[in-house]
């Protein structure tokens, strides 16, 4: 099992002749999460927004859209989920999309600069997580919103295979909890079909 998961590639940090794939998976098969859970948020134009864990870039994508004449940051610790965004969203480089490889834990951006970060199907690997929080807080402007999009909500009933590295699924209400340990605001979370779910906070 080791050997098979190693060559398949780890949805924490894909890597390896595996990663392209995987990448690409992703995008595909999180596009029913994204279609459900993006429409919770409050779209307006001139947003600045900030996706934690891009991955394959697919969010930064949908968000173009979402939001007219917005400037999207993306930040990954995978230098393949780095490139692979970067080519999906090579229209909008350095004019509407930055993306650079960075920790959440240790953002690159100055106090009060994001109206939202997002996080879709990524903070299952922050073993960091309250001080994930922290920081996320740190960069998001007063009233500005954190959106997390899961598609697993529930470990007694979610399986995945055994891979190196951390892993943690959370209940929603355990995310509200840590959320508001962070002294995050306005807290609330949505359940879609299956373990979709989607919280949201406010600074």
């Amino acid at each position: 099992m080791e050997d098979r998961n190693r060559h398949a590639g780890h949805p924490e940090k894909p890597e390896g002749p595996a990663a392209a794939g995987m990448l690409e998976r992703m995008n595909s098969n999180h596009a029913p999460l994204r279609d459900w859970g993006l429409p919770h948020i409050t779209w307006t134009k001139g947003m600045r927004i900030l996706d934690v864990g891009c991955g394959g870039g697919a969010t930064i994508a949908d968000m173009l859209k979402l939001s007219p004449e917005s400037a999207i940051d993306g930040i990954d610790y995978s230098d393949e989920s780095v490139e692979a965004s970067r080519r999906l969203n090579a229209e909008h480089l350095g004019y509407r999309v930055d993306i650079r490889k960075a920790e959440v834990t240790s953002l690159p951006f100055v106090d009060n600069t994001f109206d939202l970060v997002t996080a879709v199907e990524t903070v299952y690997f922050w073993p960091e997580i309250d001080r994930a929080i922290r920081e996320i807080r740190r960069v998001l402007k007063p009233y500005g919103v954190f959106a997390i999009l899961n598609e697993g909500s529930d470990p007694e009933e979610t399986s995945w295979p055994d891979v190196d590295g951390f892993c943690r699924i959370y209940r929603p209400e355990e995310l509200t909890g840590l959320l508001r340990a962070a002294g995050m605001n306005a807290v609330r979370y949505y359940r879609g079909s299956g373990q979709y779910i989607c919280v949201l906070s406010r600074k």
